[in-house]
């Protein structure tokens, strides 16, 4: 994909939440294991996610406001917002 910020890039996803909250850290829960196909949300969606029997019910993705971002833009966020980053301590 073409990031505006970051040029050409690979794709990833993240929750609405983390696009939308630029302020404290939300929590981010990685959703897949593959360091080629990152994806990621907030610690609201996982309660929500957890809640639900079913994998991505409707409830889950209306709620997720899944959104595409570039795998840089990806990182930032993810550094935004996972609470064992955020400080900046990776320990």
């Amino acid at each position: 994909m073409r990031c505006p910020r970051h040029g050409v890039s690979a794709v990833a996803s993240v929750c609405g939440h983390l696009v939308k909250n630029k302020g404290a850290a939300m929590g981010f829960v990685e959703n897949s294991d593959d360091p080629d196909n990152k994806q990621g949300w907030c610690y609201a969606c996982e309660l929500v996610f957890t809640q639900e029997e079913e994998d991505k019910t409707p409830r889950f993705v209306a709620f997720c406001q899944h959104t595409v971002v570039c795998s840089r833009c990806y990182d930032e966020i993810k550094s935004l917002h996972d609470f064992d980053r955020a400080d900046g301590n990776d320990q």
